[in-house]
């Protein structure tokens, strides 16, 4: 480290922040200087980068800090954060453990691992959640692991987070086959099918970016309930790649293959007319051409959501209500008065109901008294009460004496929603 006169400045010159802004490029120095502080002066630091009233800063500072104390005393590091107890500010304190597991890893993974694994009777609370961050923290950086120690790691590692660490190397190493790596993590997930089925949707992107129909192949060598995510990542993949021979391969499929393939048709019914659409569904059975027809709104209310209107009486019954809400929501970004227009022509019902609260939420932030009273108009009770709820808590904020005279005299809203929207803060 720098000398005890150097470091001194250093100190000096955290105690002096106290709020203050800095260019990026001091940030940067000044992150370095702390990185090279001695042992004997990072207490000191510690206690005057807490201090601090800019919060990200001070969490910038608190990484440098322990990444620095982790590989020169990780143990002393350790009880420094350990004492910081409730008191320490939450960010700092993350931001510390996570920075010191790495540092710690620099100077002797083995011991880190041990600390990680052997957990002591009586342990106290903010010992498990110091452990639970670090552990985290490690995870998080596994890319700059050596395999030796990844595969220490794993072994220590809670089993429900062993099968994404065994993805995670294998993702970062161009010599590893993705196949391989799941087949060990799903061994690793057992029965678990939350561990599962991200090992496939892992391995199914993997496989569908080098060669989609490499993975619809593999797909066929896997029991048919963990197929899905092969035929929508490779469908998607291949749709970029051979828009027309994608679709000819999915046309020649079973129902459940195609239901599962054209959920991957994400972005692609840009360059699509309505007529391109109507033929391709026609194609699709069952609920195939549904999720056709469902996703081909959803991206036309994107780029043109009057537009989009023309493929409604398309969508499945049970699901248009979204495709309202969708266009609705879309619409008011673009043209909020066309919209309001547009929704208020509209017959009372689920349909209309979901299109209010598409505007609604787009309208929350920058019009909360517009949105309440919008979403005071909802005819279904109990989302008409949420509703109201959401956007007048964003009202009372803004405008607290409009919101509270809106509130008083609403003839639409229940006794207890007004009570408690005007209970005292």
């Amino acid at each position: 480290g720098v000398s005890a006169v150097n470091a001194s400045l250093v100190i000096a010159e955290l105690t002096a922040l106290d709020g203050k802004m800095l260019t990026s490029r001091r940030i940067v120095e000044l992150l370095d200087q702390v990185m090279a502080l001695p042992e004997s002066h990072l207490e000191e630091a510690r206690a005057a980068i807490e201090k601090s009233k800019n919060p990200v800063l001070g969490g910038f500072l608190t990484s440098a800090l322990f990444s620095r104390w982790g590989e020169l005393n990780p143990e002393a590091a350790r009880t420094a954060l350990e004492s910081g107890g409730a008191g320490m500010n939450p960010i700092y304190k993350f931001a510390g453990a996570a920075a010191l597991a790495g540092g710690w890893m620099e100077k002797d993974p083995d011991a880190m691992i041990k600390w990680l694994t052997e957990k002591k009777e009586g342990e106290d609370k903010a010992t498990e959640e110091l452990r639970s961050t670090m552990m985290n923290g490690v995870m998080a950086g596994m890319a700059n692991i050596d395999a030796a120690t990844a595969e220490k790691l794993i072994a220590a590692a809670p089993k429900e987070r062993r099968a994404w660490m065994i993805m995670d190397m294998a993702e970062r190493d161009p010599n590893s086959d993705p196949r391989d790596a799941a087949t060990r993590a799903l061994a690793e997930a057992g029965d678990d099918q939350g561990q599962r089925s991200s090992v496939h949707w892992r391995l199914a992107r993997s496989l569908a970016e080098k060669d989609p129909q490499e993975a619809i192949k593999y797909a066929e060598t896997l029991p048919e309930s963990e197929r899905k995510n092969y035929y929508e990542s490779g469908f998607n993949s291949w749709m970029k790649k051979d828009k027309a021979e994608a679709m000819k391969w999915v046309t020649q499929q079973p129902e459940n293959v195609q239901t599962d393939a054209v959920r991957g048709m994400r972005g692609q019914f840009d360059d699509m007319s309505y007529e391109e659409t109507v033929k391709f569904s026609d194609q699709m059975r069952g609920p195939a051409g549904e999720e056709v027809w469902f996703t081909a709104l959803n991206e036309k209310a994107r780029k043109n959501p009057q537009e989009a209107l023309e493929y409604l009486p398309n969508v499945a019954e049970e699901k248009r209500h979204f495709s309202y809400q969708e266009i609705s929501n879309e619409w008011t970004k673009k043209d909020p008065q066309a919209a309001s227009e547009w929704i208020y022509d509209l017959e009372p019902g689920k349909q209309k109901d979901h299109a209010i609260e598409g505007m609604v939420r787009e309208l929350r932030s920058k019009e909360p008294d517009s949105s309440t009273i919008w979403a005071a108009s909802v005819g279904d009770e109990q989302m008409r009460e949420r509703l109201v709820q959401e956007n007048a808590k964003v009202w009372l904020k803004r405008d607290r004496a409009a919101a509270e005279e809106w509130i008083n005299n609403s003839e639409t809203i229940s006794d207890t929603l007004r009570t408690k929207l005007l209970e005292p803060k």
